[in-house]
């Protein structure tokens, strides 16, 4: 079967130009807003609320690893 965590990584692949495993914010945001289903502003800020950003950056590898096994890890060690 196909594992839907890298099914999710394949999907933020395709908008990242340089590989880093990360995705401007603004980016981002402006693919969330204008494609596919297109969220509002107010539904992107409600799914960044707890999303891995760090100085502007969505961090897809960590975001589908928290799918994966959820936030707690980092807090609970």
């Amino acid at each position: 079967g196909t594992d839907p965590e890298e099914v999710i990584r394949n999907a933020f692949q395709c908008f990242d130009e340089d590989n880093s495993g990360k995705l401007s914010e603004d980016r981002l945001r402006e693919l969330l807003t204008t494609m596919g289903d297109r969220y509002t502003h107010e539904q992107v800020d409600e799914l960044f609320r707890d999303a891995p950003i760090k100085n502007g950056y969505f961090d897809y590898v960590e975001f589908t690893r928290m799918l994966k096994h959820g936030t707690k890890d980092k807090d609970e060690q």
